[in-house]
């Protein structure tokens, strides 16, 4: 089924669909040191540094597809496999988010200097990716004059899950053809936002990226992964 339209009409306008299961999602933030509202004057900026902290899960009650196995059991990649994906009842997810200043030369100085991690986990018989981690450090004010510039530095990694590993394997094992297995995907990014006026952002942005899709085949040369990846990019904001 396609995930995106899950039972519905095409053109999506089928709101009241009830056999697709139900989600939810809950999340717990703590923040600390935030700023205070009201009259600066009789509210003056802490010294201390802010940070927010958050754990969350989301749980799924409808069937999703399993990525190695059809309903008899046999893998998919197996020539007498019926070639139906068996379907594994629920799906969930937890997370964990940070965003934490760690420096700034004073309460009232534009600069600061903050980092931000996120880590995902799913089960990986239903899901592409078991595990993600993303992070980074963030800038506010970088240069003299700027100060509503931000410049960061990032990364992510994300883990292929076992089972979509596996059903890799299974098709070199049954076709007899060398072709990729996947594992990890890695990217590192490097951004830069400035405010060209108050009302117009612009958002240079390079990403690197190892073993694109955890490493998938090449369609140029399918006994291959594809090769290592440089984007680049220009995001533009106007507000008004």
């Amino acid at each position: 089924d396609d995930s995106q339209l899950r039972g519905s009409s095409a053109w999506g306008g089928n709101f009241l669909h009830m056999n697709t299961g139900a989600f939810f999602i809950a999340e717990l933030q703590y923040a600390i040191n935030q700023p205070a509202t009201g009259d600066e004057s009789k509210n003056p900026p802490s010294a201390d540094l802010p940070g927010v902290y958050k754990l969350g899960a989301w749980f799924d009650t409808a069937g999703f597809p399993s990525r190695r196995f059809d309903t008899a059991g046999l893998p998919l990649a197996d020539p007498p496999s019926n070639g139906i994906a068996q379907t594994l009842r629920n799906n969930f997810s937890v997370y964990a988010l940070m965003d934490q200043m760690f420096w700034r030369p004073s309460a009232e100085s534009p600069q600061a200097l903050s980092v931000f991690a996120h880590i995902m986990a799913a089960p990986g018989d239903r899901n592409l990716i078991s595990l993600s981690v993303n992070g980074g450090i963030a800038l506010k004010a970088p240069l003299p004059g700027r100060d509503d510039d931000m410049m960061g530095l990032g990364f992510g990694i994300a883990q292929v899950s076992a089972a979509a590993s596996g059903f890799s394997r299974d098709m070199i094992f049954f076709s007899g053809t060398a072709m990729p297995v996947r594992s990890t995907e890695v990217v590192v990014e490097a951004t830069y936002q400035y405010h060209a006026a108050p009302w117009w952002q612009l958002q240079p942005d390079f990403q690197f990226v190892i073993r694109p899709g955890g490493g998938i085949p090449d369609p140029n040369n399918p006994t291959h992964r594809l090769g290592n990846e440089a984007v680049f990019g220009l995001r533009s904001v106007v507000s008004f």
